[in-house]
């Protein structure tokens, strides 16, 4: 995977200036890779004994920041675990809509994934804000010819609202419908 992060996930202290990501990608950001692949260890780990065990998940990264105000995009390159075609890959992530999820506030009201057919999206000002900010816009979904049952995509999230604020109000809600938050 290779991201390339908007200004704003910086934050307010030690990140780049957005002065220095003008007509520039900066190449290195400090400590997020390995954040990376912890995290997506920590996402697809399973929960057990008051704990989450990471899953055995190879990842390998690249971050950069980009010279975007909010919305980081990414090209992943996956492995599956199974052959599947470019159109099973595309109509997975269509009817991706966790039942958790339903008539909560927050969340989208037409799924969390929207694959453009368009080669030319996404595009960061064009699909940031879709769905209020809280759908991932794909596109370019592909085989991959490196790996033997592999595709490949490009992605934008919005990294302020479903990857920040708006994401952990979702969270909370969902966590008061499954009755694990404290009045």
């Amino acid at each position: 995977m290779t991201s390339m992060q908007a200004v704003s996930g910086a934050g307010r202290s030690g990140g780049v200036l957005v002065l220095d990501a003008l007509d520039n990608i900066v190449p290195y950001i400090v400590g997020e890779e390995e954040k990376v692949q912890r995290e997506v260890a920590k996402i697809f780990g399973t929960f057990a004994g008051g704990a989450i065990a990471p899953a055995p998940i190879a990842v390998s990264c690249t971050c950069t920041r980009a010279n975007v105000l909010e919305g980081h995009t990414e090209t992943a390159f996956v492995d599956l675990a199974k052959p599947a075609s470019v159109e099973e890959v595309i109509s997975a992530m269509r009817a991706y809509a966790p039942r958790e999820l339903e008539g909560l506030p927050t969340a989208p009201k037409a799924g969390l994934i929207h694959v453009h057919d368009d080669p030319f999206r996404p595009q960061v000002r064009l699909d940031r804000d879709r769905g209020a900010g809280m759908v991932t816009s794909v596109g370019r979904v592909r085989k991959d010819t490196v790996f033997s049952s592999g595709v490949k995509y490009v992605l934008v999230s919005h990294n302020t609202k479903m990857g920040a604020a708006k994401g952990a109000v979702l969270v909370a809600e969902l966590l008061k419908t499954q009755g694990l938050l404290k009045n």
